[in-house]
C-alpha cells in the first residue's frame, strides 16, 4: 500500500509539473549560452547597490536565483560557498539573487548566517531580474563572462555543480597576476 501511495503521489507531482512547465517551454525559458546577459541593479539587505555592468571586463559573475525557503536552493548556495572560498579574489564574483519576496526581510539575514554565506545576497523582491533572465524554475544558476555574455544557464538542482562550474569559470575568468 505504501508503494502504491508513493507511486501515485509521484505521478501527481510529475503531472502537475508538466502541466505548469512543459519540457519544451522550460528549455526555451532560460537564457541561452552566447546571449547577452541583461544588466541589472539590485540591493543587498544593507542597501548596498550592485550592478552587473560594474563587473564587466573584471570578473566572471555567477548568479544564483533562489529562495531560502527552498531546500534545493539552500544546497546550491552551500555549494556556491565552496566555490566562493576557492575563487575569492581570483576574477570571479558569486551573487545570490534572492526571490523570497515579502519574506526576505525575515529569511535572508537568518539564512546568510545559518549557511555561512560570504558572497552578496541581492534582493529581487519584484522578480524583475528573474524575469529578465527568463527564469521559470529555481534554483537557476547563470554564469556571465567578463564581456557580459551568458556562458552557462541551468534550471533546477544540479548535484555536480561544484565540478561543472570551475571548468566554465576557468575558461572565462580573466588572467590573474601571481
Amino acid at each position: 500500500m505504501k508503494i502504491a501511495t508513493r507511486t501515485i503521489g509521484a505521478l501527481v507531482a510529475v503531472t502537475f509539473l508538466l502541466s505548469v512547465c512543459s519540457a519544451a517551454y522550460c528549455a526555451e525559458s532560460k537564457l541561452k549560452p552566447g546571449s547577452k546577459a541583461p544588466n541589472f541593479t539590485l540591493k543587498d539587505m544593507s542597501g548596498k547597490t550592485y550592478k552587473l555592468a560594474a563587473f564587466r571586463n573584471k570578473r566572471v559573475v555567477v548568479l544564483d536565483f533562489g529562495r531560502f525557503i527552498c531546500e534545493p536552493c539552500r544546497v546550491t548556495m552551500k555549494n556556491l560557498q565552496k566555490l566562493q572560498a576557492k575563487y575569492k579574489n581570483k576574477g570571479v564574483q558569486i551573487l545570490a539573487v534572492n526571490l523570497d519576496g515579502a519574506m526576505a526581510a525575515e529569511k535572508v539575514p537568518e539564512a546568510i548566517k545559518e549557511l555561512g554565506l560570504t558572497y552578496p545576497v541581492l534582493l529581487d523582491t519584484e522578480y524583475k531580474t528573474f524575469d529578465a533572465y527568463k527564469g521559470t524554475l529555481i534554483p537557476y544558476v547563470v554564469v556571465v563572462d567578463t564581456k557580459g555574455i551568458v556562458r552557462y544557464a541551468h534550471t533546477g538542482f544540479e548535484a555536480d555543480l561544484t565540478t561543472k562550474l570551475p571548468i566554465i569559470i576557468e575558461k572565462h575568468r580573466p588572467p590573474m597576476e601571481n
